[in-house]
């Protein structure tokens, strides 16, 4: 099965780009607010100033005057931001600020308007002209404020909460993240779980699940049961036949030792040699339908501690000594059933064993998801594929000079088959044949 998509991935990428676009429109939304309030304060302040302008227009015997007692001191300091002109009539007044400068002169806005342009100096003015009548005459006034120095302050406001909300969203993102950690733990839990029941740890999944997990709980925990119950139907079955067969092979173990078939010595050994080979396999499969893996448990096949005894069983049984080499680390232990692999190694070490002659290297390491067994000999090996891949057959021999019905390999293959594994004929580096053992690192069930 393909993996998908990592659910936790997924949700925080949402995550984060609803946050994020959240961010973008408040920023947006306070820079519009900032601006608004930048122009009504520098638009308040333009129209006050040319109210205390009409106040300080006095009325004296010689006709109106401006009082400069009644002026705001930055008219009078020169290009402070701040300037006006007045005009009545042929008069016309203007701020000591102005110095040697003029106001930028707007035309097409009517009196009233505020209008923005570049200023003495380069600064940014705001100009508001108004029309007001006192003392019977028409004066005319033209107020202009920078408004630069309120812009950068409400610049630096706005980039203050704008660094306050990314600091915000970051925290938020952190603490969404480890509350998805949490909210996800279920799920990491029902998965270790199901680990260990692959591994023969546990019968069923066990906590406190969600709400919304509890219905795939409670069916994964009834297809376990549901499978336990089928896998002990099947063993018992297999037992049963077992003992069936066994009776029926006593009885022809003892025909095949009568006098008159012992007389034909090759019919002799050909039926003795079937049923010995019927019946280990039978003793075999009760063996195992009868063994730990029926109570729920796996006993892994640890190899420092089951190959020695192997290898001498091998040497005695084949009356030759051969080098052995063994390479795996000292702590190795490989989470199949051991008796099944114990059977594996057996055949193909077997064979090995027939054919090598003088050497023999065993190696065993994890990598990529998968154990990998490699068993080479320094035999004649078998060098044309075809020949190799009927060597997988059952009943196949390739040299009949050599005792052996041709089951081993094929047997082996078909353990390996059944654990979701491979098994491989190939080239040996020393010369002969190399099997190459793959097998999940998780143990499976057979099929």
């Amino acid at each position: 099965m393909i993996p998908g998509p990592s659910l936790k991935r997924h949700l925080s990428l949402a995550i984060l780009v609803v946050l994020t676009l959240l961010g973008i429109a408040i920023a947006s939304g306070a820079n519009l607010l900032f601006d608004r309030l930048e122009a009504r304060v520098s638009e308040a302040r333009v129209s006050s100033a040319s109210e205390r302008l009409l106040g300080a227009i006095r009325q004296g015997q010689s006709g109106p005057y401006l009082d400069p007692s009644r002026l705001d001191p930055e008219f009078n300091r020169p290009l402070s931001g701040q300037y006006f002109v007045v005009t009545v009539g042929e008069q016309r007044w203007r701020s000591r600020s102005l110095w040697d400068s003029e106001l930028p002169t707007v035309s097409g806005k009517r009196p009233g308007a505020f209008v923005r342009a570049p200023g003495p100096g380069g600064q940014q003015l705001l100009l508001l002209t108004r029309v007001f009548e006192r003392f019977g005459q028409r004066f005319t006034i033209t107020v202009a404020s920078d408004y630069g120095p309120l812009v950068a302050e409400f610049r630096r406001g706005l980039y203050l909460f704008i660094g306050l909300w990314g600091l915000a969203l970051a925290a938020s993102l952190l603490a969404l993240n480890l509350w998805l950690n949490r909210a996800l733990e279920p799920v990491a839990l029902a998965r270790r779980q199901v680990a260990e029941v692959r591994a023969g740890k546990r019968e069923s999944l066990a906590g406190e699940f969600p709400r919304e997990l509890a219905p795939l709980i409670e069916q994964i925990n009834t297809l376990l049961g549901e499978t336990r119950a089928a896998l002990i139907r099947s063993r018992n079955a297999l037992g049963n036949l077992g003992h069936a067969l066994k009776t029926p092979l006593a009885v022809l173990s003892n025909l095949v030792e009568r006098e008159d078939i012992r007389r034909n010595g090759e019919l002799h050994q050909a039926l003795r040699a079937q049923l010995d080979q019927l019946g280990g396999r039978i003793n075999r499969e009760l063996s195992q339908s009868q063994g730990t893996r029926a109570g729920g448990t796996l006993e892994p096949f640890v190899p420092a501690r089951d190959l020695p005894p192997l290898l001498k069983a091998l040497e005695r049984a084949h009356r030759r000594s051969l080098t052995v080499n063994l390479r795996h680390t000292p702590e190795l232990s490989l989470r199949v059933e051991r008796a099944e692999l114990l059977e594996v190694l057996g055949n193909v070490l077997d064979n090995a064993w027939k054919w090598a002659r003088s050497r023999i290297d065993v190696a065993i390491d994890g990598e990529g998801g998968h154990w990998h067994i490699r068993i080479e000999d320094d035999g004649p090996g078998i060098a044309d594929p075809a020949a190799r891949q009927r060597a997988l057959g059952r009943g196949e021999r390739l040299d009949e000079s050599v005792a052996g019905q041709g089951l081993g390999l094929a047997i082996a293959a078909d353990i390996i088959a059944a654990h979701r594994g491979s098994l491989a004929l190939e080239t040996s580096t020393l010369g002969g044949l190399a099997v190459r053992i793959d097998l999940p690192l998780v143990a499976t069930d057979p099929d």
